[in-house]
């Protein structure tokens, strides 16, 4: 009887699990694509198939919902920046790759997202806030050591101060405020923004590298 328990309890928690991720998978499709007031918790049921009972028994409400869901994302971003750190060959295709990849998914995305994100759930907002000022902070600093170190970057500027312009940048393409027509959206404003930086401070060695990749031709 006790080996049968010991068995069947970790079974449990494993598909507990399944049901807790199958719910923030959905529910972030939803949010993404419809924004995050205008989704109901019984529209998140009718589309998992699932009673809000359910739901709730994973879920106090739904911010806690909308907390998880941000949480994830960011920690899938996170992940995302280090398979492609190891996958690059040098700091600048770094840059273009995230470009790449990033790019794609904010395509995806509501621009009324941003903005029921930082109205009505501001806990999650900051938390979003603080990943922008640490993470990548931190990654961008990081990548302009590394350009200057490889020849890739010109020596003759701040990296920290190079970097809070940049986080500037992307405080503008996060901004809600300057989506509220539909005149660019998050692809384009964010290929701009590194087609303004990776040129600002490449040297001959990286921009000949940079106006060689598929990648930044694709921007144009």
């Amino acid at each position: 009887m006790f080996s049968l328990l010991t068995f069947a309890a970790p079974k449990k928690n494993l598909m507990s699990e399944e049901v807790r991720n199958k719910i923030i998978s959905t529910a972030e499709v939803m949010f993404l694509k419809y924004g995050f007031k205008r989704v109901t918790m019984d529209e998140i049921s009718n589309e998992l198939g699932m009673s809000k009972k359910t739901i709730y028994q994973f879920f106090a409400d739904k911010n806690s919902l909308v907390s998880e869901t941000v949480a994830r994302h960011i920690s899938m971003e996170k992940n995302a920046c280090s398979c492609i750190l190891h996958e690059q060959e040098n700091p600048v295709a770094f840059m273009l790759a995230i470009t790449d990849t990033f790019g794609d998914l904010k395509k995806q995305i509501n621009p009324s997202v941003l903005f029921d994100l930082k109205k009505y759930f501001k806990e999650s907002w900051d938390i979003l806030n603080q990943f922008r000022i640490d993470f990548i902070f931190n990654q961008i600093l990081r990548n302009l050591k590394e350009g200057k170190a490889q020849g890739y970057y010109q020596s003759n500027f701040n990296e920290i101060l190079i970097a809070r312009f940049y986080i500037h940048l992307v405080d503008f393409m996060i901004n809600p405020e300057n989506y509220h027509t539909e005149e660019f959206d998050f692809r384009q404003v964010h290929a701009e923004m590194m087609k303004y930086h990776l040129r600002a401070i490449c040297t001959e060695k990286g921009l000949k590298y940079l106006e060689e990749s598929p990648i930044y031709q694709k921007l144009y």
